[in-house]
């Protein structure tokens, strides 16, 4: 399957794919090693009522980025669940951080909780064997390691930062399926610690108004020790994740547009998908160099291979 709105900062990149599903996470070095198994995604899902819906075929999706940026645009909307979700995607150009904002709309005519969940499905160094995911007090998130390689996770919503709603699990082994079934009847069990083949899941409450819209944001940091990624935790709470999307944004607009190019009479169209292209080219290009073919893991399952090379 391939892949769709790819961003990255030249060490950290995530591929989604056409269903906005997160499926391979490189670090530190584009196209070496992907911390996820690729056809085992990374899911995101919302709670209504009783009812459980993961992003996937089910929703009406439009996946795109804001103009001349690598900042995703991205339109989700279930008109069973009568929500519509508004997302954006990014990977600070400078911070080893990924972080999302979550926009959702009740279009419903009564007020409602909405429940938020992500899944992570991690399979560091590219295997699941010796992960360990846990709850952090200390930074009140979950984090994820194996010898030197640490995902921290954490999330804000109306101000209020830190993981209150998680559990971490194990997958793929017998009786277990991951903690993302956890979450399918709207409540996780709170577990705080998990090893060997380890997963996670957080989950966001959300309280509706009526016809109106409520924000959250969630982030993952990547790093090689744990004081790193708690670094990188801290910078994102005092520089506020709004902060950092709109000054990657910046920083990619300012990057496509530095050159001056004279595209004649061509419509303005065919400027923006060569603008839009280039920048998709720079998320396939690790910051030491290396032009990778392509990112996309999908080829590994049936000739044991991947277009990662240069």
């Amino acid at each position: 399957m391939p892949r769709d709105i790819p961003v990255s900062n030249g060490n950290l990149l995530f591929n989604f794919d056409s269903d906005y599903r997160m499926r391979d996470v490189y670090f530190p070095l584009i196209g070496q090693e992907n911390h996820s198994k690729g056809q085992q995604p990374f899911r995101f899902g919302v709670w209504v009522e009783g009812r459980c819906s993961w992003i996937g075929p089910e929703w009406e999706r439009d996946l795109r980025y804001h103009n001349d940026s690598l900042v995703t645009d991205v339109f989700l909307k279930n008109e069973s669940l009568g929500l519509q979700l508004r997302c954006s995607d990014v990977i600070d150009f400078d911070l080893n951080v990924y972080i999302k904002k979550i926009e959702v709309q009740n279009l419903e005519d009564r007020e409602r909780q909405a429940r938020l969940f992500f899944s992570h499905d991690f399979y560091l160094y590219g295997n699941d064997i010796g992960d360990t995911a846990y709850f952090d007090p200390r930074t009140r998130s979950i984090v994820h390691y194996k010898a030197n390689r640490y995902f921290l996770i954490n999330c804000c919503k109306a101000g209020k930062c830190g993981v209150e709603h998680f559990a971490c699990g194990d997958k793929e082994v017998p009786g277990r399926l991951g903690t993302w079934k956890d979450a399918e009847d709207g409540e996780l069990s709170g577990n705080p610690i998990s090893w060997g083949s380890a997963d996670s899941t957080i989950g966001i409450l959300m309280n509706l108004p009526t016809g109106g819209r409520s924000t959250a944001f969630y982030w993952v940091a990547a790093g090689t020790l744990y004081h790193e990624v708690a670094q990188l935790n801290q910078e994102v709470l005092e520089k506020t994740p709004s902060e950092l999307i709109k000054r990657t944004s910046d920083y990619w607009g300012a990057w496509v547009r530095k050159e001056h190019r004279s595209f004649g009479d061509l419509p303005g169209k065919v400027t923006d998908v060569f603008n839009s292209s280039l920048l998709v080219l720079r998320t396939q290009i690790d910051n030491r160099g290396a032009i990778i073919a392509a990112n996309d893991s999908d080829i590994v399952r049936f000739g044991k291979d991947t277009y990662s090379y240069m």
